[in-house]
């Protein structure tokens, strides 16, 4: 087998185990909803989940967003790309330790929260950077099996020990044995990868890396923010402006209709790599080409989606969650905005134009803020689903302006119309068929049925990825 063919079949395969972890890890967290929901009070499972809101904001500021910045430096320092990882770990590493030491200060200060719940926190969010950097690291190598292991293993391994604990606990405080395994585990990992990464590395301490790595992540800290700003804030405003009944009803659909993502997250991580050798050889009339089959799978699972999950709901929740159907074809629609503007961002991300990432997440933040504010107390968790919709489309606009900007010849506006009123024709649809639901399933196994027969026929999509 030459070279081609063998890069060619490591695409292949490469695309089908990032799919599986993926939908493996999505599944996994939706399905064991229902059992720490019931293991747990609603106080404690609200306690352990705003613990999760705060890792997912301390790991931008710990690790400086520094993981980001692998995607460049795997093109820019090819041949020393361990060095520079043991680079970003000793920088990061450094900003940890800092980083702890002024916020277990100022929590003496100025607070009255658990010790141990801000040590959890800060340890995991550490090493989940760690174990995000690595990922990125093995997404550009093409090293499809250990980033679907470092995907799927400790998420499997901290769900069986989080039932496990928390069911041998007692007292009021059980949200401990759901938390304390995310930290433990994650501090294994992240401890292996550090240590091997100094050792493979050599250069924790090398100040051209350190420079680099700030120059392009630091701005990335504020785009992080402001995605966590922008995907939490639609729940903490409807239960403030509205009530937490509505909240949690929102918050149930939300997450169902992130199960997409499993599938986008899957098709980027092989296209990221492909795009970025194209672009580096300037077969930009290649990508153009092929765009069109990368938006069109998304497009397809995610129609799917939306017509069979009311069905998911009801079978899912109780009767108290099924108002929520009627927020599932907005959401998944914003699923598909943030599929479609990542497109643009990676060109950004290719010409290091993170301020302007930055900048562009922070105004959809903004206009989401808005629109919740003045929408939410009359239409609630509705309008919520329509403001994050307009929001999306905001920052796809955003985007795109600038990447057109930063390379004329890339993802021309009108190649992102069609799907785009496809999905929007297809949610009229849904609305009108919500309560035929035999017949939404129906288009639903067909169409794709179809659609995957067509794309098999045509080897659609293995002539792509043998590109």
């Amino acid at each position: 087998m030459n070279n081609t063919s063998k890069k060619n079949d490591k695409n292949i395969k490469a695309s089908a185990f990032y799919m599986v972890g993926n939908l493996f890890n999505k599944a996994l967290a939706f399905f064991t909803i229902p059992i720490f929901t019931r293991l747990l009070t609603t106080s404690e499972y609200g306690i352990a989940q705003t613990y999760l809101s705060w890792v997912s904001i301390l790991t931008l500021i710990v690790g400086l967003s520094l993981g980001n910045s692998i995607r460049t430096a795997y093109v820019d320092f090819h041949d020393d790309i361990e060095g520079y990882m043991s680079s970003i770990f000793g920088l990061s590493l450094l900003s940890f330790l800092v980083s702890s030491a002024l916020i277990i200060a100022g929590m003496f200060i100025f607070g009255n929260i658990d010790i141990i719940l801000v040590i959890c926190c800060l340890i995991q969010s550490y090493f989940q950077f760690v174990a995000t950097a690595m990922t990125t690291k093995y997404m550009m190598k093409v090293d499809y099996i250990r980033k679907t292991l470092l995907l799927a293993l400790p998420n499997l391994t901290i769900q069986v020990i989080a039932i496990f604990t928390i069911m041998n606990m007692h007292g009021d405080k059980k949200y401990f044995g759901y938390i304390i395994p995310y930290a433990a585990v994650y501090m294994v990992v992240g401890i292996y990868f550090v240590i091997s990464s100094f050792i493979r590395g050599k250069k924790p301490l090398n100040k051209l890396y350190w420079k680099y790595a700030l120059t392009y992540s630091l701005p990335l800290i504020f785009h992080g923010l402001s995605l966590v700003l922008l995907s939490s804030s639609d729940r903490i405003m409807i239960t403030n402006l509205y009530n937490s009944s509505e909240a949690g009803v929102y918050s149930l659909i939300y997450n169902l209709s992130m199960v997409a993502m499993a599938v986008t997250a899957s098709l980027e991580a092989v296209w990221v790599p492909w795009f970025t050798r194209k672009l580096m050889t300037g077969e930009k009339s290649t990508i153009n080409k092929n765009i069109t089959k990368y938006l069109e799978i998304a497009l397809v699972l995610m129609l799917c989606l939306m017509f069979v999950a009311p069905e998911v709901v009801k079978i899912m929740a109780t009767k108290q969650y099924y108002s929520g159907i009627y927020m599932i074809p907005p959401l998944v629609f914003a699923s598909y905005e943030m599929y479609m503007y990542t497109v643009y961002v990676n060109v950004e991300y290719y010409y290091k134009s993170t301020k302007y990432i930055a900048f562009n997440t922070i105004v959809a933040a903004i206009t989401n803020i808005v629109l919740n504010f003045i929408f939410v107390p009359l239409y609630g968790g509705m309008a919520a689903c329509f403001t994050t919709v307009i929001s999306y489309m905001v920052s796809f606009l955003m985007h795109s302006k600038h990447s057109r900007k930063l390379d004329r010849e890339l993802f021309p506006l009108k190649q992102f119309a069609v799907p785009t009123l496809i999905f929007i024709i297809a949610i009229i649809i849904a609305y009108l068929l919500m309560e035929f639901w035999i017949v939404r399933w129906i288009i639903a196994i067909v169409g794709f049925i179809f659609y995957a027969a067509y794309a098999l026929l045509t080897k659609r999509f293995s002539n792509f990825l043998k590109q």
